[in-house]
């Protein structure tokens, strides 16, 4: 009882309640308004917006620079499925891979990472791999047909 004369006195301070009869309702005071369309980048928390874009119709290039400390694994996940290593403040340069694909970079204890994306104008797609502290970290490089990159 206490709880419904909390709402009523609330939603009449507030002009938030609709009089039908002789029944009160409380109305919500929240609206559902669009997202705006912002820039690739500009929030990257908000699902589905990529970090960056790059050409996937001229000849891209790959380079992870490791900032961990810590040596790194990765590793695409298309057929070949297979795992290599480089250690601690190395930079890696690949090309000739396949779009779409994804790129696991992880340290072989699972330690957190951050990817730090960029894509300058030759086409050259730059993730900087650095620990952080979080729980999850990032997990999956993710090139898409369209050129759009995306962190899982």
């Amino acid at each position: 009882m206490s709880l419904m004369m909390a709402v009523l006195v609330g939603g009449w301070m507030s002009g938030q309640l609709l009089h039908q009869g002789n029944f009160v309702a409380a109305q919500s005071a929240f609206e559902t308004v669009a997202l705006p369309q912002l820039p690739v980048g500009v929030d990257q928390a908000v699902f589905n917006r990529p970090v960056a874009r790059f050409d996937p119709n001229r000849p891209s290039e790959l380079v992870i620079i490791n900032r961990t400390g810590l040596p790194l694994e990765y590793g695409f996940t298309d057929p070949r499925r297979a795992v290599f290593e480089f250690p601690p403040e190395e930079t890696l340069r690949l090309s000739n891979y396949r779009i779409p694909n994804c790129m696991a970079i992880n340290t072989p204890m699972l330690a957190p990472v951050q990817y730090l994306v960029s894509v300058d104008p030759m086409n050259v797609i730059t993730v900087e791999v650095r620990l952080v502290n979080d729980v999850s970290g990032d997990h999956c490089l993710d090139l898409q047909a369209t050129g759009a990159i995306f962190v899982n």
